[in-house]
């Protein structure tokens, strides 16, 4: 069993208990804490930073001359030999060669269709075996009017969630 699927099943122990149907993950998370269910050896200093420059470059920002704010660090994959793991680089796009800014951008492309193959799995999944016999509203998967509108006003929703950033200053001063 992987990691990921016992925390799962750990989930579901907690709202078979508590009689829930949806997971409330920070009770599941008390249950698991309390009952000893979770035993992870804690992220290193070096992961920890690893982890949160990530998400700093992520997240940096820049306003361009047209007056949009934009993101100034895009990930990068590249990928070497069969056997080697991919290395991740963050490049900016006021200084990037054309080749990696358009292999930045297919590659964000490309997550972004899985996702949406993903979901349109899920959906049909859904509609095909729901308790209910219910088929949910088919879903629009043409963004060509979004992207357009984008460009236009030259705003974006690109928050994170709270859990996602460091509760407090990681550099000491």
């Amino acid at each position: 069993m992987s990691f990921y699927e016992k925390m799962v099943d750990i989930a579901h122990e907690w709202a078979e208990q508590e009689g829930a149907s949806a997971i409330d993950v920070d009770a599941a998370v008390d249950y698991a804490l309390k009952h000893r269910l979770y035993q992870r050896r804690p992220p290193t200093q070096r992961e920890l930073c690893t982890r949160d420059m990530r998400r700093a470059l992520q997240q940096a920002k820049y306003v361009d001359a047209q007056g949009n704010e934009v993101r100034a660090k895009h990930a990068l994959r590249i990928v070497g030999e069969q056997l080697e793991l991919p290395i991740i680089v963050y490049v900016d796009p006021r200084t990037a060669k054309p080749d990696q800014m358009e292999e930045a951008f297919r590659q964000s492309l490309d997550a972004i269709k899985n996702d949406v193959r993903r979901h349109a799995i899920e959906k049909r999944s859904y509609d095909l075996n729901n308790i209910y016999n219910a088929t949910l509203p088919l879903f629009d998967y043409d963004f060509n009017q979004e992207a357009e509108d984008a460009m236009m006003t030259g705003e974006y929703d690109d928050t994170y969630e709270a859990d996602d950033l460091p509760e407090s200053d990681p550099i000491k001063k």
